[in-house]
């Protein structure tokens, strides 16, 4: 199979990397809360990880309940920051094995405010905290260890918090869609605020729609059954590089091309 055009490509991320994205997708929220808006950089934070955390099945359930936080944050009168400092959350998320969001219970929501609430605790914004936890995983590294910025994170979590996936080689979609919002710049979607991580590091986050279309333009190969490859590390990690063909140094960009023409399908 013939793989498409740069030039194909680059028209794909041109056309759907645009704040048109942000009307349908979880990453709109983080933007109410910047600087600009009347907001701070951890409080953009902590609703971009609350949003990617909670990004998973049908887009309007999705959206639906990052704007039940929201909303539970906003009735509080304190800023996302404030309502976890405060343990504002546990008033609402009790220790219940009931559903807030499919798998995930109201005790789930509260393990993972409070990992949050710890973080916040020693460093002021999530993005010194966890800039902290790499630099002390790279100075550890071995030589010729491949490390991962989104497993980093995993591990700062405690083992109870059923939201963020630990499996060393999982593709950690969630994980690595924040990421590209963190450290993306020049975007109308991504933030780019954390300045401290290389973007040519980033992997792609591999949603249903972007595995399809990489299948399709032969980006992937289908196994021996005719599906998809599996959502694994190894498979981020050859898209990724793929990917960095056509986006030097930025193959998270890449994203916006195959999610965009996917979910527009």
């Amino acid at each position: 199979m013939n793989l498409p055009s740069k030039e194909k490509i680059v028209e794909l991320a041109d056309k759907y990397e645009t704040a048109d994205f942000l009307k349908k997708d979880p990453s709109r929220f983080m933007h109410d809360f910047l600087p600009e808006n009347g907001g701070s950089v951890r409080d953009a934070e902590i609703i971009a990880f609350l949003s990617a955390n909670l990004a998973f099945g049908r887009r309007e359930q999705i959206l639906a309940h990052i704007q039940n936080v929201v909303d539970l944050m906003a009735a509080s009168k304190k800023t996302p920051a404030g309502w976890l400092l405060d343990g504002e959350y546990e008033n609402h998320f009790e220790e219940s094995r009931l559903s807030f969001y499919r798998m995930y219970t109201f005790l789930d929501m509260r393990n993972f405010f409070s990992n949050l609430r710890d973080f916040l605790r020693q460093k002021e914004t999530l993005g010194e905290f966890f800039r902290e936890k790499w630099e002390i995983a790279l100075a550890e590294c071995r030589e010729g260890e491949q490390i991962f910025l989104h497993s980093v994170i995993a591990g700062c979590f405690c083992t109870d918090c059923a939201l963020i996936s630990r499996s060393k080689s999982g593709a950690a979609k969630k994980l690595n869609m924040f990421l590209r919002w963190m450290v993306r710049d020049n975007s109308p979607v991504d933030l780019g605020l954390w300045k401290w991580y290389d973007k040519s590091r980033l992997l792609i986050p591999l949603d249903t729609h972007v595995m399809q279309e990489s299948v399709k333009f032969g980006f992937l190969e289908k196994t021996s059954s005719g599906k998809p490859p599996s959502a694994s590390l190894k498979t981020a990690l050859a898209l990724s590089e793929k990917m960095q063909e056509y986006f030097p140094g930025d193959p998270a960009r890449g994203d916006f091309a195959l999610f965009g023409l996917g979910a527009d399908r």
